[in-house]
Parts: structure tokens; C-alpha cells; sequence
């Protein structure tokens, strides 16, 4: 009897264990940030190593924990910070700061008077390792201050390092013109589309190949079990602002289709809770331009009329008629995987230059910066109409996402 009791409890506790085994084996693979990887598994590689880090309020592990700390925490000799615009917290206070008050590292700053690490900077360095979120956008300026990055390693043969991270905006969305040569800037320096549909890392792999010949120089830490597919808010991601006028995803998501507005007399909704998001002028009437804006059926999107008054400055940049109401739109999306923000830009773009006389680009033309090109401009003064103006980068831009398919990192 007590020999059939034991029998049966361990058969029941065999049976418990491989059913609560196939249980934990159907969970999901863990998704881990570019940064995770490097912090849990890939410290070898910065052993001995005069380590800078290229950050900023952004660069954190999913618990939130900053990459500086993780490094420092796993004895890794970090001697030099690199902030971006913005600065290293995001509130543009600490673009001024030379000393990290939490670390006590050093601090140089790549944004006003220069943008690019120089050699001097550089000297004492062996490793530069890369974490910033960006939200997929050219004019957005850590693609720029990447490019740079990239480009200082490689001239003084040293390494860079990039943890990935996930794009912030529909993944397969490619859409504007390509940037012309003639109009490169700081908001305009990868040799891409506007909205070019890749992580930092599958950017950078790019970079590397197309623009610097593939140097040994560069390393990409890839994320682990991140499905393409997946959206940004899936991935139980802390939430820090990636700048300080972005305050929800929702403001990253219209951000490619508003930020055309700086070069132009009307507000991009700096100054309100919905920065982004609104646009308008005190001498706009946001009933008619709805009106306009929905009668073209654009993807994804509805436009309502809103009135807003710009009341705080939350960054360097002064927002538009502070203190004033304006008339305009709400930009709602109803189908992120629909929306076309570039398209929807150009759409704004054309309807306030066609019912509002008071409509003005900026007298230096900085639309084109934007833009990547004088066409834009050019073609909506001209009076072309919405399906010459999209169609008219068309090609370039087939082109470009053949050419991108053999950077992608992740299916």
C-alpha cells in the first residue's frame, strides 16, 4: 500500500512538473534592448577600455536604469560623456554643464558649437558606445549627430559601439523626398528619406556601408526578440521624452508630418500639452482648414478644429505666439499602420498656402533644410497639386527602400 501511495505521489509530481515545464516554455522569448545585451553578456569588450558614452536621458535599460550606471555598476572605466541637442538629461540646461553632477564624468557637448567629436576629444577615448532613442524622422538631429559620430571613430581609428533600439514609428514606413547634397545640414545629414523606416542600429549598418565602406570600426548590438511587427508600446519600455517638446508617442508619430511647420509662420503646437499634434496661426481658421485637410481623404488620420494659446517654453526653441490664441487642427490618427506623416505634412503644407493669404515660408527658406531639397517649396508656391508634389519622390524612394532591405536587422 505505501509502496503504490509513493508510486502514485511521484507520478503526480512528474506529471505537475512537466505540465508547469511546458507552461514557462510557451512563454514569449523576453525582449531585450541593444543596451541589456551589452550590459548583461558583451562586457568583455570593454575591459581595460577608456570608455565615452554618446547619450542622453533616452539611453536607459527597460527597468530604467541609465546606461552610464550600468557601465559603471559592471566596473567599466567610463571617462567621457558625449551629450547630443538637448543635452544629457533633455532640458537643454545641461548642454552648458561640463561635469556630470550624478557621475562626476566629464561632459562635451555636440550640439552649438560643434556637432562632431574632435580628435582632442577623442585622445584618451578607445570605445565610444552609442545609445540615444530617436523617432525615425532624417530631420530629427541624432540621426545627424550618429552620422558624425560614426565618421569621428573612423577618422581616428577608433571603435563605436551602437545599442539598438526600437523604431518609434511604424517600421515599414518610408516616405519624402531624399536628401539633396546641396541642402545638407544638421537636420538634414543621412543620405536618406525623411522617414526612413530603420532602427538606430539597421541606420547605423547603413551608414557604415553606403557612406563609410564598411569600417571594422563600427559594431552594432542588436536587440534580441524583436519582431518587427511589434509596436514601440508593446515592449514594456520605461517612457522618458526622447526631447523635450515630445511628450507622448503620439507626438513622435505626427512629428514628421509638423515639424515642416518651423520653417513657416505658423505654430507646430510648441507651448501646449499637445505639441506636435496642434498646428496653427492666431490668423488661421481651423474650421476651414479641417474642412480642407479631410475633404482629401489622407490615410489613417482626421483632422478637428481645436483653438490653442502657446504658454510655456519647454526648450531652447521659443514657441510661436506665445500667449496667443490660435485657430487650427488636432492631427488624430485612427490607423497608425495607415498614416503617412510625410504626406500629411505636405497636405497641411499646400491647404494653409491655398486658403490663407497670410500663409509665409521663413524668409531663409529653412523649409528646405527640412525638406532636404528646394522642390517642396518650390513646387506648393508654384500652386501643384497634392499628387504631383508625393508622386514626385516616388521613384527615389522605391529605389532607396530596395537598397535599405540589406541593412535590416530584424524580420
Amino acid at each position: 500500500m505505501f509502496k503504490r501511495t509513493a508510486i502514485f505521489l511521484l507520478l503526480l509530481l512528474f506529471s505537475y512538473c512537466n505540465r508547469n515545464s511546458t507552461q514557462i516554455s510557451s512563454q514569449p522569448p523576453k525582449f531585450r534592448l541593444g543596451d541589456e545585451v551589452l550590459t548583461s553578456g558583451g562586457m568583455e569588450m570593454l575591459k581595460d577600455k577608456n570608455v565615452a558614452v554618446l547619450t542622453n536621458q533616452t539611453g536607459i535599460l527597460s527597468d530604467g536604469t541609465h546606461i552610464i550606471d550600468a557601465l559603471v555598476s559592471n566596473g567599466i572605466r567610463v571617462v567621457k560623456i558625449f551629450s547630443p541637442e538637448h543635452g544629457i538629461r533633455g532640458d537643454d540646461a545641461s548642454t552648458n554643464q561640463s561635469i556630470d553632477e550624478k557621475t562626476g564624468i566629464p561632459i562635451v557637448s555636440l550640439y552649438g558649437n560643434k556637432f562632431k567629436p574632435s580628435k582632442q576629444d577623442l585622445d584618451d577615448i578607445d570605445v565610444i558606445i552609442y545609445d540615444i532613442q530617436d523617432v525615425g524622422a532624417r530631420f530629427y538631429t541624432y540621426t545627424s549627430t550618429l552620422y558624425y559620430a560614426i565618421q569621428s571613430a573612423i577618422e581616428n581609428n577608433k571603435s563605436i559601439v551602437v545599442c539598438d533600439r526600437p523604431v518609434m514609428i511604424n517600421p515599414d514606413y518610408v516616405d519624402g523626398f531624399m536628401l539633396d547634397d546641396n541642402f545638407s545640414s544638421f537636420v538634414g545629414k543621412i543620405p536618406a528619406p525623411i522617414c526612413y523606416g530603420m532602427t538606430c542600429g539597421e541606420l547605423a549598418n547603413y551608414l557604415n556601408s553606403t557612406v563609410f565602406s564598411t569600417s571594422q570600426n563600427v559594431r552594432i548590438i542588436k536587440m534580441e526578440n524583436y519582431p518587427r511587427s511589434s509596436t514601440y508600446d508593446n515592449l514594456n519600455i520605461k517612457w522618458v521624452k526622447p526631447s523635450p517638446n515630445i511628450y507622448y508617442r503620439s507626438s513622435a508619430v505626427c512629428y514628421p508630418a509638423t515639424c515642416f511647420l518651423e520653417g513657416t509662420n505658423v505654430s507646430e503646437g510648441r507651448g501646449t500639452d499637445k505639441p506636435f499634434e496642434y498646428c496653427g496661426a492666431p490668423w488661421c481658421d481651423g474650421d476651414a482648414l479641417a474642412i480642407e485637410l479631410n475633404a482629401m481623404k489622407l490615410n489613417g488620420v482626421d483632422f478637428e478644429s481645436v483653438t490653442f494659446t502657446p504658454s510655456e517654453k519647454v526648450s531652447a526653441y521659443p514657441p510661436k505666439f506665445i500667449n496667443k490664441q490660435c485657430s487650427g487642427v488636432f492631427i488624430r490618427i485612427n490607423d497608425e499602420n495607415k498614416f503617412e506623416p510625410v504626406k500629411s505634412g505636405v497636405a497641411i503644407l499646400i491647404t494653409l498656402n491655398k486658403i490663407f493669404r497670410e500663409f509665409k515660408f521663413n524668409k531663409d527658406n529653412y523649409i528646405d533644410k527640412l525638406a532636404g531639397t528646394d522642390k517642396l517649396r518650390k513646387m506648393i508656391l508654384n500652386g501643384d497639386d497634392y499628387n504631383t508634389i508625393v508622386n514626385s519622390w516616388k521613384e527615389e524612394v522605391e529605389s532607396f527602400k530596395t537598397d535599405r532591405e540589406k541593412y535590416l536587422l530584424y524580420q
